[in-house]
């Protein structure tokens, strides 16, 4: 008589294989396709069960759309636009080109994060400013396209021991790797090594804007921000330089401003003998 594997046995049950083994003796092989011919019958599977497939990343359509221009208003064509969001665990970085008219616009789909933040927008133009600006979704709005559009400004070159009018228009924007609101940069030629001063004060209505009497601990100062590619900041500051590349000279001021900005830089050079 045949032997019933253990496996058989635990999946018939006790009734069924004492049945099997009064029988005669039964070729193993015939056994084991009667067995899976009761349990089919019985409704257990005749074929393993296949794993579901693992879910896709739940995101929500979205569409950025908007015209990049210069410091004059001219559009600029060939511009380079970039988003960059997340998507589950990745980070998506869907990208395009201005059109003739300075036009763009990138449909995507992002997994929405808890501020609102949906996505950023990133614009890249040789010999101008890269622009950054983050897309949030406000909780009442019940639309999914969003106009950005960008005004890139020229890079704004001093040597050491000069001084210069900048201004900052309302829509500049966000600073690269720091965390004020409003980040304009100037850019800083060294001629040798030693240590630069740098010093921005606010000019016009801005001085009053900046500085209200009675109030001057509700409003932050003007910053001036990581010379060295740090996050050392001061207004004035003074830092070690050696000659190499521009320095970049990141300026926070608030957001919260309907006119374009106006500061006096002032910078001073003392090389090292």
């Amino acid at each position: 008589m045949a032997r019933i594997p253990r496996f058989l046995g635990s999946a018939l049950g006790t009734a069924t294989c004492g049945l099997l083994a009064a029988t005669t003796a039964v070729p193993m092989r015939t056994l084991v396709t009667l067995v899976l011919l009761m349990v089919a019958a019985c409704g257990g599977p005749t074929q393993p069960t296949r794993p579901e497939p693992s879910a896709e990343p739940i995101g929500q359509a979205f569409e950025v759309a908007g015209v990049v221009t210069d410091e004059r208003g001219m559009p600029m064509p060939g511009t380079t636009v970039t988003l960059s969001h997340w998507l589950g665990r990745s980070v998506l970085w869907p990208s395009t080109l201005t059109d003739a008219a300075g036009s763009y616009r990138i449909s995507s789909t992002a997994t929405l994060l808890g501020n609102g933040y949906v996505a950023r927008v990133q614009v890249v133009a040789d010999g101008y400013e890269e622009y950054w600006r983050s897309i949030r979704r406000e909780p009442s709005s019940a639309s999914w396209t969003f106009v950005e559009n960008v005004r890139l400004d020229r890079i704004t070159r001093l040597t050491a021991g000069e001084s210069i009018v900048f201004s900052v228009p309302p829509d500049v924007g966000e600073c690269r790797g720091w965390v004020a609101p409003v980040c304009p940069l100037v850019r800083v030629a060294l001629p040798a090594q030693g240590r630069l001063s740098i010093e921005v004060q606010p000019l016009g209505h801005n001085s009053i804007a900046f500085n209200p009497p009675g109030h001057s601990g509700e409003l932050p100062p003007v910053e001036i921000c990581c010379v060295n590619g740090n996050e050392e900041y001061g207004n004035p500051i003074t830092v070690p330089v050696a000659p190499g590349p521009d320095l970049e000279v990141k300026v926070g001021v608030r957001r919260e401003f309907a006119t374009t900005l106006t500061f006096l830089v002032k910078t001073s050079f003392e090389p090292l003998d």
